[in-house]
């Protein structure tokens, strides 16, 4: 913790202001393509992202995990750049790559020396639109993807029922469906399926890159120019999104597998999202970890440490999405505590913190550690690309995250305890189980 602190300090105290650092340029490509530069000297290193502005949430009913599936793909090489010659090269010069699928869109970042931004931008450029897809890599990839599913959720019962409790929260949105896809539709990928995918949605207008560290702006627009800037738009229509309905009823989800060996009881959320209300979004964050946020939070300290209820209780919110945000809250209780009576009891107490026990020094407290966390979050290469990469591709703007500072230091107690109102009185929300 004191070595955190001290970071914190050293930073906030050298001669590059967190407002400098964080300062983006910007240009717009004649294609729609956006770029980002975000300067930061320290060290001679650049941290490359581009964020394509889809995820699982573009693909077509009945083919599932589709965009995880050509995420994986984007790695087999292009005419150009055959085979693993991406990877390679990165490996050769001492960078770092890697790529994630989300509902809302795809990522792919590589840090790498300053020296080689040209070559870097020349190889991303490339693989927007030449990449080299073939039936049998297909079938080799699709097969590696099958056994990610079974070692990430067909193995994992509380994997499982996630995925469950997602698919009855969300009926109607793609935030219902595994970004990793249903197994049943994985096996039924094929070729066409693939490079219609790709064909339909990498393109320029769809994505944003951002690159980050230290930057010499004349010619990382030069080269985007001369790289991305060439590439002409596929045709492409966007998704028109759906909503869920209130749910009307108490829904209780039961897991069991002869692996469990404590039962756990979670409860899944409907709610706003940071795109939705940033404020209410801040204050909602704040009061999540002041409520269930570790073994600090009040939730932990009165029933795991006072009461001895729970060996775990927790919970977080998950707002940065295009759509509706989710928040998870989750408890391991003690035997003889039956799992149905687990929500009364957390709920209880949820509403005793909100009138009571949440306090001014409380929430000063933990407001000034989300402030600096935020900061610390955005420090060093690769760290304000991805900040400001997710930011941009959910929906918000350059001046919501200029000022994202300000409107933490705006929130006040008020509104912290009206966000957990709202949670203790939100009815979109799902309950499961897990048992043996």
């Amino acid at each position: 913790m004191k070595l955190v602190f001290l970071i914190l300090f050293l930073f906030l105290s050298s001669k590059t202001t967190s407002q400098e650092n964080f300062e983006p340029d910007e240009i717009n490509l004649k294609n729609g393509m956006r770029v980002i530069f975000i300067q930061n000297k320290r060290a001679p290193v650049i941290a490359q992202m581009i964020w394509y502005n889809f995820g699982s949430g573009v693909e077509e009913k009945g083919k599932s995990g589709l965009a995880h599936f050509m995420e994986h793909l984007m790695f087999k090489g292009t005419r150009k750049f055959k085979d693993s010659y991406f990877s390679d090269y990165i490996s050769r010069i001492g960078g770092s790559e890697n790529a994630f699928t989300s509902y809302d869109y795809t990522a792919y970042y590589q840090v790498y020396p300053k020296a080689e931004l040209k070559k870097m931008l020349q190889m991303e450029a490339d693989r927007m639109t030449n990449l080299t897809l073939t039936k049998e890599n297909i079938e080799v990839e699709k097969k590696v993807i099958l056994e990610e599913r079974f070692q990430r959720i067909e193995s994992d019962p509380s994997a499982k029922l996630d995925e469950s409790m997602r698919s009855i929260l969300f009926p109607n949105h793609y935030y219902g469906r595994p970004i990793i896809g249903w197994k049943h539709e994985i096996e039924k990928l094929n070729y066409n399926d693939v490079l219609n995918f790709y064909k339909k949605n990498y393109t320029p207008k769809n994505a944003i890159l951002v690159l980050s560290g230290d930057i010499d702006i004349e010619n990382a627009k030069k080269y985007s120019k001369k790289y991305f800037g060439k590439i002409k738009n596929k045709k492409y229509e966007e998704i028109e999104e759906l909503t869920d309905p209130d749910l009307s009823t108490n829904v209780f989800v039961t897991m069991k597998h002869s692996t469990v060996k404590q039962p756990v009881w979670k409860k899944f959320y409907r709610t706003f999202s940071y795109k939705n209300d940033l404020r209410k979004s801040l204050a909602l964050d704040i009061g999540l970890k002041i409520l269930a946020g570790g073994s600090s939070s009040l939730l932990y300290q009165e029933l795991v440490s006072e009461k001895k209820m729970f060996s775990v209780v927790g919970g977080y919110y998950q707002g940065l999405t295009r759509g509706q945000g989710s928040i998870y809250l989750y408890a391991i209780p003690k035997t003889g505590i039956n799992l149905q009576n687990v929500d009364k009891i957390i709920m209880d107490e949820v509403k005793e913190i909100i009138s009571k026990k949440l306090t001014t020094k409380r929430f000063e407290v933990e407001k000034k550690k989300y402030f600096f966390d935020m900061i610390y979050e955005r420090d060093g290469v690769l760290n304000p690309a991805q900040f400001y990469g997710e930011a941009l591709t959910i929906g918000l703007t350059l001046d919501d995250i200029k000022f994202f500072n300000n409107k933490v230091k705006s929130i006040t107690i008020d509104d912290v305890k009206k966000s957990l109102e709202e949670l203790y009185l939100n009815k979109n929300y799902v309950v499961g189980e897990l048992i043996k």
